[in-house]
């Protein structure tokens, strides 16, 4: 009884190196959440930049998930792009006159929302490929 109890003691480190740190899990579940607030803004705005804010708020405010790169890097850089398709997408969605200036800057923000989805897809892809998951755009 007590070799099996020394055994399963000796085991016990070997188990744990095998196991994924929590950071690292946890930025796999912030890229989960980034890659469905990508999906989600264009029909449900508010759902998915909810989704976003609270993605950054764990991206800044959970410990040591900046030891995870360049994870981290990544995920910021695409909530941060997919945080400014929420601008964009809100500004959008505001009563506008019908002038020459509104009608520029309406376009200019529809450009600009195609652009950051862009650059959000290309931070998701290179997350994705650090975190060894499939590319998710």
């Amino acid at each position: 009884m007590k070799k099996r109890v020394w055994i399963v003691i000796a085991l016990i480190p070997l188990a744990a190196g095998c196991l994924q740190s929590p950071q690292r899990v946890q930025s796999i579940d912030l890229l989960d959440q980034l890659v469905d607030a990508r999906d989600t803004v264009a029909q449900h705005p508010q759902l998915g930049c909810d989704l976003v804010g609270n993605v950054q708020t764990k991206l800044y405010g959970e410990p040591g998930l900046t030891t995870v790169q360049p994870a981290w890097t990544n995920l910021r850089a695409a909530a941060d792009a997919l945080q400014t398709v929420c601008g964009q997408t809100t500004l959008l969605a505001q009563p506008f006159n019908d002038s020459p200036a509104t009608r520029l800057a309406r376009q200019r923000w529809q450009q600009g929302i195609r652009r950051e989805a862009g650059i959000a897809c290309d931070h998701l892809r290179n997350a994705a490929a650090a975190l060894g998951r499939s590319a998710p755009c």
